[in-house]
């Protein structure tokens, strides 16, 4: 194994995102992982547009396009012209896609600890603040 720190966290994410996609496979829902993300974000920011997902989900614009398009295939999201930018588009959340969240919720926070279940509160917070610290520093 690689002795290195960004090696480490970039492998530890992929193993989050496998782990999640299997439970969610386990469990018969026909979203990845990253959708899922997108989805959350549109349903915790009503009226949102592809632009502001991408921006905090940290994503180019041809993969949040992606999804998007994909989620509104499967009528998870509805997209409404923007009545301040009649080139924009906004997202909201559809009522499939609302019951969506509502049955995931509980797969999603399974998977969200899973990873961190042996790991003490002090050591859970140690994690977040080292992750705030890299990402912070990456910001200036």
């Amino acid at each position: 194994m690689i002795n290195n720190t960004y090696f480490q966290i970039e492998l530890t994410a992929r193993k989050i995102r496998q782990y999640g996609q299997n439970v969610l496979k386990a469990h018969g829902v026909d979203i990845t992982i990253e959708q899922w993300l997108v989805l959350n974000v549109i349903n915790e920011n009503e009226s949102i547009s592809q632009i502001s997902i991408g921006e905090k989900l940290v994503k180019d614009k041809p993969t949040i396009s992606r999804m998007v398009n994909h989620l509104e295939k499967k009528e998870f999201i509805e997209k409404t012209p923007s009545p301040i930018d009649s080139r924009k588009v906004e997202l909201s959340i559809s009522k499939k896609g609302k019951n969506l969240i509502d049955t995931l919720h509980p797969i999603i926070e399974k998977i969200r600890f899973s990873g961190l279940s042996k790991l003490s509160e002090s050591e859970k917070e140690s994690v977040k603040i080292i992750l705030e610290k890299i990402q912070k520093n990456l910001d200036d």
